[in-house]
């Protein structure tokens, strides 16, 4: 079974959070269903099943991969090498996405190192973590043929962002309400949770309370220095006072509004042919 000694992290596996499949599978004993941490096959009387995914040939354009409806945080993995067999990987690279349309290689293509024998669990920490819909594992060396069984960890279940945000900004005292007063004031606003990317703001008037002077009726807000995390509100009076101005905001955050500074990671140029990945086929023992 696998350990959830660790409270803090959730098994995506263990807990069919993710979906599953691979470039290939030796038979159906050696399917991604296999490929479970620490899967043993225990039926009785039956001849001895695979205990690991297998792919159909061992070289380096075979992959597993999961993939999930909704972005998630990965913090962790669990690599592990066959149950029933000298079969292991020694070394791979991780790939993923957060549409699903561009994929990056996590820290530009590093070589992470796997296992040295089949039964030991190699945990790598995913500092940063992967923010994405899929993941996955690229064999790049192995011992005699690749044979995995992993898990991928996240520290939540609940959606990673929401989608909307909604709230109300005031200014809150009479800054902008005398004729010394600055022509502008800013109110800084922090989302009550992280988008993943940038949202986009609007902006609405909800109250205003002015003072006249020369007959003109004009303020404006701004939303400046939009993060996933808040934003800065700018209110600006003109020749008129203005001694409460309260506005409604929408933050709404799309898989098109990704933000570019967020992926540090180089993309992966072959995006669309994954699932032909053909960058060198030697085998490495």
């Amino acid at each position: 079974m696998t350990d959830f000694s660790n409270q803090d992290l959730v098994p995506c596996f263990a807990f069919a959070c993710l979906n599953l499949r691979s470039s290939s599978d030796f038979d159906a004993d050696h399917g991604v269903k296999q490929g479970i941490l620490n899967f043993k096959y225990d039926r009785k009387g039956m001849g001895k099943g695979g205990e690991g995914w297998k792919p159909s040939i061992s070289d380096r354009n075979q992959f597993i991969i999961a993939s999930s409806m909704i972005p998630m945080k990965f913090v962790k993995l669990d690599l592990q090498g066959s149950g029933n067999s000298e079969s292991f990987v020694t070394s791979y690279i991780i790939r993923y996405s957060l549409n699903n349309k561009k994929w990056y290689e996590y820290k530009n293509g590093e070589i992470f190192k796997g296992n040295t024998d089949n039964e030991s669990i190699v945990s790598q920490t995913l500092d940063p973590p992967i923010i994405a819909r899929s993941i996955s594992i690229h064999p790049v060396q192995w011992k005699n043929d690749i044979g995995l069984r992993w898990e991928l960890y996240t520290k939540e279940f609940e959606e990673l962002s929401p989608q909307i945000q909604m709230g109300t900004i005031s200014i809150g005292d009479k800054t902008l309400g005398n004729e010394k007063s600055p022509l502008e004031y800013t109110r800084k606003v922090q989302f009550e949770k992280e988008f993943i990317g940038i949202p986009k703001i609007s902006l609405g008037i909800k109250s205003l309370d002015y003072s006249n002077i020369n007959g003109q009726h004009r303020c404006s807000v701004e939303a400046k220095n939009v993060t996933p995390k808040g934003f800065d509100c700018i209110f600006k009076r003109y020749d008129n006072l203005i001694n409460e101005l309260s506005i409604d905001f929408t933050a709404a955050w799309t898989d098109d509004l990704i933000d570019v500074n967020l992926i540090h990671d180089k993309e992966f140029k072959n995006a669309n042919s994954l699932f032909f990945y053909k960058k060198s086929s030697q085998p490495s023992q």
